[in-house]
């Protein structure tokens, strides 16, 4: 049977997130248009993220994960943004204020071999580096963060995540174009 570059089959369901509108701060004509994430299904309870042709993520039962900087700093970074955005979107759901990380910043440690994302000292996800798929020196980093059991919409927290990284992307080419 054909599969696609995630390996799931054609005949897969495939779900299509919302596309985020253009902040009015844009002024590049080019970055108005954020792709909405395309979610294929494996039908084992796993999924694929993609922004068009780009494999961006996964959900693997209660883990989510999403590729794409350059560097480890760059993917810790993004994994405190895709973390606060994960806590105020639970805050919400129980309509309190989000729970601060009181001033502690996400960090990494080796344990075992594996690159582990903690938060004062407890284990809440990982560091991930993949080759990219033309083969070069350059590795694909990424986070894989580890939802607590009260998520139990691990897709739902998926487009969370993302939506609170292209804004986040966003206002980071902003600040970059003098405009922040």
């Amino acid at each position: 049977m054909h599969t696609n570059a995630c390996g799931a089959s054609p005949y897969q369901q495939r779900v299509t997130g919302v596309a985020m509108p253009a902040t009015p701060f844009t002024r590049n004509p080019r970055k108005e248009f954020v792709m909405s994430m395309s979610i294929f299904e494996y039908g084992d309870g796993r999924f694929r993220l993609f922004h068009g042709d780009r494999e961006v993520g996964w959900v693997e039962g209660r883990a989510i994960g999403f590729v794409g900087w350059e560097s480890e700093l760059l993917a810790l970074r993004a994994a405190t943004v895709a973390y606060d955005a994960l806590s105020d979107w639970l805050a919400r759901q129980r309509r309190q204020e989000a729970a601060p990380r009181r001033g502690r910043t996400l960090r990494s440690r080796t344990d075992g071999g594996e690159r582990l994302i903690t938060l004062g000292g407890v284990a809440i996800g990982r560091l991930v580096a993949t080759p990219f798929p033309d083969g070069g020196d350059y590795r694909n980093h990424g986070f894989e963060l580890t939802l607590p059991p009260r998520i139990g919409a691990a897709l739902t927290a998926a487009q969370i995540v993302d939506a609170s990284l292209a804004r986040h992307r966003a206002f980071a080419e902003l600040a970059l174009d003098g405009v922040g």
